[in-house]
């Protein structure tokens, strides 16, 4: 269990704000996760909240959330969903760095405001390529350090609180660049700015992914 689950911010306020986030973007995460197809592993699947997203196209979803609270919310959610859906949706306690699954095994890799607040993202960009078939896909969207130079410093001043307060989120990764450093080209992606966000956390990236040959 992770000890994060101990703390009341952790167990009752961060996954209302996870929900609260995931609203804010329905639209962009509908279009997004409407590309799935096949086996799908969600990194970070949070509450649950994306589960209705996914297309018929999609087989089997594997939804990954290392944290026991989130993953009760996620239980509970599950549990209300049609019956097509609670039968091939499978929930995963693990970490995203050591992901229990066989490699090759999986279509569609989705990664939804997650690559921010992984420990160690390029461990976790490895098990998920690792995990991927040769033909499968990365599906992201993410916040990156922004293009204005003046919200980078406020970024890189506030970073040391802020990932403590937001569930070890970074204000300041360059995720696109670590996916493209951890073996994948992006055919698909664009970066831009988001409506409903502060200038924060408001510079975006979002697409597709691939493995690159070996």
């Amino acid at each position: 269990m992770s000890l994060r689950s101990y703390n009341p911010y952790y167990r009752w306020l961060f996954p209302w704000l996870l929900d609260r986030v995931s609203a804010a973007v329905a639209d962009e995460r509908s279009d997004l996760l409407g590309l799935a197809q096949g086996v799908v592993l969600e990194i970070g699947a949070g509450t649950g909240s994306s589960f209705h997203c996914y297309p018929a196209a999609v087989d089997k979803l594997v939804a990954l959330e290392p944290d026991t609270s989130v993953m009760q919310l996620a239980h509970k959610q599950l549990s209300k969903m049609p019956a097509a859906i609670q039968a091939k949706t499978q929930l995963l306690l693990a970490d995203a760095e050591a992901i229990p699954l066989a490699d090759n095994s999986v279509d569609t890799l989705v990664s939804f405001l997650v690559l921010c607040s992984v420990p160690h993202p390029e461990h976790a960009l490895a098990e998920m390529r690792r995990v991927l078939k040769a033909d499968g896909q990365l599906l992201f969207f993410e916040h990156v350090l922004a293009d204005d130079p003046a919200v980078q410093r406020w970024q890189h001043r506030l970073n040391p609180l802020w990932h403590r307060c937001a569930g070890g989120c970074q204000l300041n990764r360059e995720t696109a660049q670590l996916i493209q450093q951890a073996g994948f080209s992006l055919p698909t992606y664009q970066r831009y700015q988001h409506r409903s966000f502060p200038r924060l956390v408001g510079q975006l990236i979002s697409g597709r992914a691939v493995k690159t040959n070996d």
